[in-house]
Protein backbone atom coordinates (compact mmCIF):
# COMPACT_ATOMS: atom_id res chain seq x y z
CA UNK A 1 0.00 0.00 0.00
CA UNK A 2 1.53 3.33 -1.00
CA UNK A 3 0.96 6.68 0.71
CA UNK A 4 -2.11 7.53 -1.42
CA UNK A 5 -3.73 4.17 -0.67
CA UNK A 6 -2.91 4.59 3.03
CA UNK A 7 -4.61 7.99 3.03
CA UNK A 8 -7.71 6.50 1.38
CA UNK A 9 -7.81 3.65 3.91
CA UNK A 10 -7.41 6.14 6.74
CA UNK A 11 -10.58 7.93 5.62
CA UNK A 12 -12.50 4.67 6.15
CA UNK A 13 -11.42 4.24 9.78
CA UNK A 14 -14.34 6.24 11.22
CA UNK A 15 -16.92 3.96 9.62
CA UNK A 16 -15.05 0.88 10.74
CA UNK A 17 -14.96 2.10 14.36
CA UNK A 18 -18.77 2.06 14.42
CA UNK A 19 -18.83 -1.65 13.56
CA UNK A 20 -16.27 -2.74 16.18
CA UNK A 21 -17.70 -5.00 18.83
CA UNK A 22 -15.23 -4.68 21.68
CA UNK A 23 -12.24 -2.79 23.07
CA UNK A 24 -9.69 -5.15 21.50
CA UNK A 25 -11.05 -4.43 18.04
CA UNK A 26 -11.03 -0.69 18.73
CA UNK A 27 -7.45 -0.86 19.97
CA UNK A 28 -6.36 -2.75 16.85
CA UNK A 29 -8.13 -0.21 14.64
CA UNK A 30 -6.42 2.64 16.50
CA UNK A 31 -3.04 0.95 15.95
CA UNK A 32 -3.83 0.57 12.26
CA UNK A 33 -4.84 4.24 12.03
CA UNK A 34 -1.51 5.28 13.53
CA UNK A 35 0.43 3.21 11.01
CA UNK A 36 -1.70 4.49 8.12
CA UNK A 37 -1.16 8.10 9.24
CA UNK A 38 2.61 7.58 9.26
CA UNK A 39 2.58 6.01 5.82
CA UNK A 40 0.28 8.68 4.37
CA UNK A 41 2.51 11.46 5.71
CA UNK A 42 5.71 10.26 4.00
CA UNK A 43 5.90 10.61 0.24
CA UNK A 44 7.18 7.46 -1.45
CA UNK A 45 6.48 5.23 1.54
CA UNK A 46 4.85 1.81 1.50
CA UNK A 47 3.00 -0.23 4.08
CA UNK A 48 3.28 -4.00 3.74
CA UNK A 49 1.08 -6.56 5.47
CA UNK A 50 2.33 -10.10 5.97
CA UNK A 51 0.26 -13.01 7.17
CA UNK A 52 -3.44 -13.68 7.52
Amino acid sequence: MNEQEAAAALREIHGLRQSCGDERQLAALDDLATILEECAAISGSYLWFAGD
